[in-house]
């Protein structure tokens, strides 16, 4: 099943080592940046934080692509090229949104990037029917949030997935953020969170994309999952007839 609407997402902490001073190493802007965004670099106040907005962007457009391909292309940086239309502030928040588009050759997919205090979360999305509603749900999350649902270690975290969703989970982190997306969705739908699995198709770690299943069928929605460093994060969409049919009857 193909979901209308198709979803990415990606998470940079900036507080990891790496991620400080990046944009000065003039091999690595070459290799991730076109021409046009390497222009845009030379002109930002914040160079660091330009070069990892545009990563973060791609990063959730490479997601797209591999979706609608049903394969990941070959993943050239530079050919997802980021143009942005807006920036609006949200200084209760403290927060900064990025909006605008990234393109890889035909395929155009609508970005928006969110920056607080140590972290990017990047949120892509195209849709396949033209009067799709594409109303998307995000969330963002630390891994010692006291209190999460996720506040436990990974031993506990696997006893509350299916050996389906546990094959796909690699680390505290995948697993933290699928518990996470998993009791979004239940409560956006209005269905009971053991009716729900995000689980993936086999293949190589990294390469295969989340999807839901409801009650054990493929469902019309769509996820898609990332975490770094501390940091989780994801992004969701449902049809508005997502969760309306009644379970199926056991007895």
């Amino acid at each position: 099943m193909k979901p209308d609407v198709v979803l990415g997402n990606d998470v940079v902490d900036l507080e990891e080592p790496r991620s400080a001073g990046k944009a000065a190493d003039r091999r690595f802007v070459a290799r991730v940046l076109a021409k046009v965004e390497r222009e845009g670099l030379d002109r930002a106040d914040d160079p660091d934080l330009e070069l990892w907005s545009l990563w973060a962007a791609k990063e959730a457009a490479f997601k797209v692509v591999s979706k609608l391909r049903g394969t990941p292309p070959v993943f050239e940086h530079d050919a997802f090229v980021t143009s942005w239309n807006r920036t609006t502030s949200r200084s209760s928040m403290e927060t900064e949104v990025r909006a605008g588009i990234v393109r890889h050759g035909e395929v155009r997919v609508d970005v928006s990037v969110l920056h607080r205090a140590g972290v990017l979360h990047a949120v892509g999305h195209t849709h396949r029917a033209p009067a799709a509603d594409v109303a998307v749900q995000v969330g963002l999350g630390r891994l010692d949030d006291a209190g999460a649902p996720w506040a436990a270690g990974l031993d506990e975290l696997l006893r509350r997935f299916t050996p389906r969703e546990a094959d796909a989970i690699h680390s505290l982190a995948s697993a933290a953020v699928r518990l996470g997306a998993r009791r979004a969705l239940a409560a956006r739908a209005g269905v009971e969170e053991h009716r729900l699995q995000i689980v993936s198709r086999p293949g190589t770690t990294g390469r295969r994309p989340p999807f839901v299943l409801l009650d054990g069928r493929e469902a019309p929605a769509d996820v898609s999952l990332s975490h770094a460093g501390a940091w989780i994060g994801w992004a969701l969409w449902s049809h508005p007839d997502f969760g309306l049919a009644p379970p199926p009857d056991t007895g």
